[in-house]
């Protein structure tokens, strides 16, 4: 072999050898940017600098004294009313405690403290 065709097969070498690095780190750097893999301890990291940055005020009340509570803009009903009372699926009697289950369909079921042996029996799934 000459010495000119031996440099041309060593040029050629080297030049795969530097696209294949480039093309390596070139993947790897796009992996970063397109990956929702986050890195937890850097994570953590930047949560604890954040968190020392910006204390947190306790001095500010979270609401007001005379503001108007929940149940009042709900219309909240209480639970010893008669509105309250579930009927049962399987025997209709009004509950105040319905447990719910789910049966062999899919579908649910409400059942009262005297049918919840018999749901149980059947080994339907409790919500």
């Amino acid at each position: 072999m000459t010495p000119i065709t031996i440099t041309l097969l060593l040029a050629a070498a080297a030049l795969a050898g530097a696209t294949a690095a480039w093309l390596l780190v070139r993947s790897k750097l796009m992996r970063k940017k397109t990956s929702n893999i986050v890195d937890l301890a850097a994570a953590r990291r930047r949560k604890m600098r954040e968190a020392s940055l910006n204390p947190i005020r306790t001095d500010v009340p979270k609401r007001k004294a005379g503001s108007v509570s929940g149940a009042e803009i709900r219309g909240f009903t209480p639970k010893n009313g008669d509105a309250r009372l579930q009927s049962c699926t399987r025997c209709q009697k009004k509950s105040d405690t319905v447990g719910f289950y789910v049966d062999e369909y899919g579908k649910l079921v409400g059942v009262c403290n005297e049918c919840r042996k018999s749901a149980k029996n059947r080994d339907l799934m409790p919500l």
